[in-house]
């Protein structure tokens, strides 16, 4: 394993946040197992509690381990990830998605960013995510930034290669229900 993914895998093995690159803009993860991680993740941004994170997964087998995935909704899965695209179903549970409890639904997402997928793979519990800000500010656009904002209450996890973010957040798509329904556009049409 690489040194740069050990550090940051007992990172948050260790209940810690890091921040990195993926193929929209900067994010933060957290173990989303660890009930207090994820309750240090909110913290940090000064989200609010009742607005969950989603989940970022290497695989569409990982996602049928989290979720259960409606016809449709594999069906778009196989046409659009990896991608910009988050897409919410019903959990099989066990996923903090906020501090309170694991919800009822996971919104599931598999990036575009190679470094960042083989990362995801090593880790024997799921990252929950969310984009590298204050809740309700610009979302921050570079390691500089996220450093000087967050500084030691993160762990920056520096990949090999620079993944070329498109600036834009992904394209929500709630598939919990019967129906498709976007919650938020990103670059990703449905």
């Amino acid at each position: 394993m690489k040194a740069v993914f050990e550090k940051a895998r007992f990172v948050l093995e260790s209940g810690g946040i890091i921040a990195f690159k993926t193929d929209t803009v900067m994010g933060l993860g957290a173990n989303g197992f660890n009930r207090a991680a994820v309750k240090k993740l909110f913290d940090l941004k000064k989200r609010d509690y009742n607005k969950p994170v989603s989940l970022l997964t290497y695989s569409v087998s990982k996602i049928f381990e989290y979720t259960l995935v409606p016809e449709y909704a594999f069906r778009i899965i196989n046409l659009k990830f990896p991608g910009a695209l988050t897409c919410i179903m019903k959990s099989k549970g066990g996923v903090y998605t906020t501090p309170q409890r694991a919800g009822d639904t996971l919104g599931i997402r598999i990036p575009n960013a190679i470094e960042l997928l083989e990362f995801l793979a090593l880790l024997p519990f799921p990252i929950v995510a969310t984009s590298a800000n204050f809740s309700g500010l610009k979302t921050l656009t570079s390691k500089e930034d996220v450093m000087n904002v967050f500084s030691d209450a993160i762990h920056y996890l520096d990949f090999g290669y620079n993944i070329k973010m498109s600036g834009v957040a992904s394209t929500v798509a709630d598939c919990s229900g019967r129906t498709l329904q976007i919650l938020r556009e990103g670059s990703i049409k449905l």
